[in-house]
């Protein structure tokens, strides 16, 4: 949508319209649009079946071959729809960082995928892979754990996506 208003027109139009027509149509999208597909996934699993969706597709950005190459905008997409896939509200804050952690551990194959994708990335980790960490080092009943995760995380720093993470520590 090009403008606020057109947003809102065609928001309201929707929410008029049948229920059935809606879900046909988010189908359709999801038969041509593997982000569509990831994101229709993750609304209607269970949060363990989310969990396993995570997992499954950082797993697939970590582990690519010659068979089975990503590019930056398909590994982008991918843990972007990853992070949505996350609820801390949901999700146990020892598991949910540990699920972070795998998180971050993609920042290598995503910055060497693609030199035009820099600053998508860069918000991603600094910007809403922060805000999700945070969410659960703040809902986290062990600091120690916290701080374990952090400087783990920072260990290996190469693409200077994860510094921020040093400030977490201090809000626990």
């Amino acid at each position: 949508m090009e403008t606020i208003a057109k947003y809102n027109r065609v928001r309201k139009a929707l929410l008029q319209m049948d229920q059935g027509i809606l879900v046909d149509a988010l189908l359709k999208l999801a038969l041509e649009s593997p982000s569509v597909a990831m994101m229709i996934e993750g609304m209607v699993s269970s949060q363990e079946k989310r969990i396993t969706l995570f997992r499954k597709n950082i797993h697939a950005v970590t582990h690519q071959g010659r068979r089975s190459s990503l590019s930056g905008e398909q590994i982008l997409d991918i843990l972007t729809r990853s992070l949505e896939l996350l609820d801390p509200d949901q999700i146990d804050p020892i598991l949910g960082l540990e699920l972070m952690e795998l998180f971050y551990s993609t920042d290598e194959w995503a910055l060497n995928s693609t030199n035009e994708l820099d600053f998508e990335f860069d918000l991603l980790y600094t910007d809403d892979g922060y805000s999700k960490f945070t969410e659960f080092a703040e809902r986290c009943d062990d600091p120690l754990f916290v701080q374990q995760v952090v400087n783990r995380i920072l260990a290996s720093d190469d693409y200077c996506m994860r510094g921020k993470l040093s400030k977490v520590v201090f809000k626990v």
